[in-house]
């Protein structure tokens, strides 16, 4: 088997973990204004496609332009307003207030900040981590030549979801879903060498290479040392770089790959659990009873249970 330069990870990871875009608000806010968003367990997606605001950060205080793009990976509560000082509404609170409609209208008679709010919800976010291994927040300045790269998608984006035709939840969806990855590549080609975590890791040979056989054969027992052979260099090496760039060792990332492919077989097979124990490299029911319990928090059968009721 040759995965060597030759698979998408990123694309086939998101598509296994089953990524979902969704809009749920396109902002008109006239100063004075502000917004509270909760924590959440989805990751978040601010565009600003004109005028200015701040976001609030923990204790950050950020400031956007027009065509800037932010992304919270970790779902973290924040707020967005025209000046850190405006008094903010919790988002609920609007949107129940505001009801549908293809733009909501937010503030005073002020200067005016027009942004695309949207989130990514997976079907199991716990279980890999293309999110989590990220930095808390993704930003890409507007007058950056990477960010002036996803003005076509917004503006599909945008378009679709002001005319509401018959279809357009799926298209805005699916538009979103490129969007992310358009900000996922854009923000790991912009950092400097070793500073893109576990995208990075999928742009440098060696370990996408060890990435690529632990995603083609998870339910092997790869060693570091076998991993190292594959691809091309030392044990002590792989294992360094590895941690350096991913985040956590091989072997963690390895338990978390079995438990997102176990996690998608509970959801969508009638396989028994040993059956899936087996597929996902484990040789008792009991040991991946006990590693999938570690990993999601509860058994799998209740797992199973909890997502089909």
């Amino acid at each position: 088997m040759d995965v060597s330069g030759t698979s998408d990870l990123l694309g086939q990871i998101l598509e296994r973990t089953g990524l979902r875009g969704q809009l749920y608000c396109r902002t008109v806010a006239r100063a004075p204004w502000g917004l509270r968003f909760p924590t959440t367990t989805v990751a978040t997606l601010h565009l600003v496609t004109s005028g200015t605001c701040h976001l609030v950060h923990g204790r950050e205080v950020v400031a956007l332009g027009p065509g800037d793009v932010v992304l919270l990976p970790r779902g973290d509560g924040h707020a967005m307003a025209d000046s850190p000082r405006s008094p903010k509404v919790p988002l609920e609170q609007w949107l129940a207030e505001r009801g549908d409609g293809p733009a909501r209208e937010l503030g005073g008679r002020g200067a005016e900040t027009r942004v695309l709010c949207g989130c990514f919800a997976f079907d199991e976010p716990g279980a890999h981590p293309v999110l989590r291994l990220l930095p808390a927040r993704v930003h890409l300045r507007g007058a950056s030549q990477a960010a002036r790269a996803l003005s076509p998608t917004v503006s599909l984006l945008e378009r679709e979801h002001e005319r509401g035709e018959r279809g357009a939840s799926v298209v805005v969806s699916r538009l979103l879903d490129v969007l992310l990855v358009q900000v996922l590549r854009a923000w790991a080609d912009a950092q400097p060498p070793g500073g893109a975590g576990w995208l990075g890791a999928l742009g440098d040979r060696t370990l996408a290479s060890a990435l690529a056989w632990m995603h083609a054969e998870p339910e092997r027992d790869w060693s570091v040392s076998e991993l190292a052979r594959r691809s091309g260099t030392s044990r002590a090496t792989l294992a360094r770089r590895f941690a350096a760039e991913v985040g956590i060792a091989p072997h963690a990332y390895l338990t978390r790959l079995r438990m997102q492919e176990a996690a998608v077989r509970l959801r969508e097979s009638d396989d028994g659990l040993a059956s899936i124990a087996a597929r996902v490299g484990y040789d008792s029911e009991f040991a991946f009873n006990r590693a999938f319990r570690r990993a999601m928090g509860v058994p799998p059968g209740q797992y199973r249970r909890q997502a089909r009721s």
